[in-house]
């Protein structure tokens, strides 16, 4: 499907424009409990309230479950809406995106959620507007929900917003953390999307101009010294990572952090760190072609240096740079330090991973890699 997006600082103000063109009259917006207000867009939308019929959902938890999206689905419903406004970070984006998936009438929601049935587009138009710069999605066709504490993803084409609004002003009122976890986050998906088995020269092209934009200004988006046009590039730049792992989807860094996430509150875009650099080392010391997921040797090896080459640093020094990197936003690497302390702990979290993400890690990781990534 495809998406306009509108790029630019205070380019939240074209929102009014946009749903009076589509002749919107009732309006669902998503929003965070504080993040609305913070961030500026509350000041920003006031004429929003003025010229439509507006119903705000914020009253559901960070990470998406299914009694929550249904409950906003049944608002949107009671509400006949005409438009759904997500205004937030990822969790808000999903939740907007689910209800979208589950509005239509006369489907099993949990079978949606469980992969046995596909959601019914509802010709809906979901315009999104992130206030962090990380996940990407607002430019994604998949959404992740928890059912019964269980972590799915359920996926549509349809599901990918309509319009995206990237306003750099909007993320600067995020903390230092946040903004570490989120750029983090979105570097991460820039580089796994170039190496993964996934990859294409679409998704290769966005992660190519999104990573050394993200490498080098995130120490600065983090210690407050970037500038207006930093932010603005910054979320930009993250818009594009998401684009490209909306087509690639993710590898073994992604793949190992979800247990770290669940078993010892290490936010995601932290988790995913704490694996990628030693992963990225083993992906750049690979020199035997049958331990590759991918078809072609000289295409991975291709992969490895264009995105060395991207995030401007030596060959012989990934590992030092990436663990430094890490240092610089002023985040622990050590999953000693952060929990899991003993090498019984870390094994566990080897083994909960997520396969599906793993197979599309172009490197097939032994039992040796997995000892090193772990230290065990």
């Amino acid at each position: 499907m495809s998406q306009k997006v509108f790029n630019g600082l205070g380019s939240i103000s074209k929102l009014i424009n946009i749903l009076k063109d589509k002749n919107v009259k009732r309006v669902l917006l998503v929003t965070g409990k504080n993040s609305f207000a913070y961030s500026g867009a509350q000041e920003a939308l006031i004429p929003l309230f003025d010229q439509f019929k507006v119903i705000r959902f914020k009253d559901f938890e960070i990470n998406p479950k299914f009694e929550d999206a249904m409950e906003g689905t049944s608002i949107a419903r009671k509400n006949n809406i005409d438009a759904v406004i997500s205004i937030g970070g990822g969790s808000v984006i999903d939740i907007a995106k689910l209800i979208l998936a589950f509005i239509e009438p006369n489907q099993n929601q949990q079978n949606i959620v469980l992969g046995i049935d596909k959601p019914i587009d509802p010709k809906i138009p979901h315009i999104s507007i992130p206030t962090t710069a990380g996940t990407g999605s607002e430019s994604t066709h998949f959404a992740v929900v928890y059912l019964n504490k269980i972590k799915y993803s359920v996926s549509s084409n349809f599901m990918t917003p309509k319009i995206a609004i990237l306003d750099g002003e909007l993320i600067k009122s995020n903390s230092p953390t946040q903004k570490a976890y989120n750029g983090l986050d979105a570097l991460a998906q820039g580089i796994e999307s170039h190496w993964a088995t996934g990859s294409n020269e679409e998704s290769r092209s966005y992660s190519r101009e999104a990573i050394p934009i993200l490498y080098s200004n995130l120490p600065r988006i983090v210690d407050g010294s970037a500038d207006m046009k930093d932010y603005q590039n910054f979320i930009f730049a993250a818009n594009l990572a998401g684009k490209a792992i909306n087509i690639s989807k993710t590898t073994a860094p992604h793949a190992f952090s979800y247990s770290l996430t669940s078993k010892y509150g290490i936010p995601h875009g932290h988790a995913v760190w704490l694996t990628l650099p030693k992963i990225f080392e083993i992906h750049n010391n690979t020199k035997d072609e049958n331990n590759l997921n991918l078809n072609s040797y000289q295409t991975f090896r291709n992969s490895i240096s264009e995105i060395i080459s991207l995030l401007g640093i030596k060959e012989n020094r990934v590992l030092i740079e990436l663990k430094k990197l890490l240092d610089n936003v002023g985040l622990e690497f050590s999953m000693e330090k952060l929990g899991a302390s003993s090498k019984s702990a870390r094994r566990e979290i080897a083994e909960q991973v997520n396969l599906e993400r793993l197979k599309n890690n172009p490197v097939s990781l032994s039992e040796k890699d997995i000892q090193e990534i772990f230290n065990l």
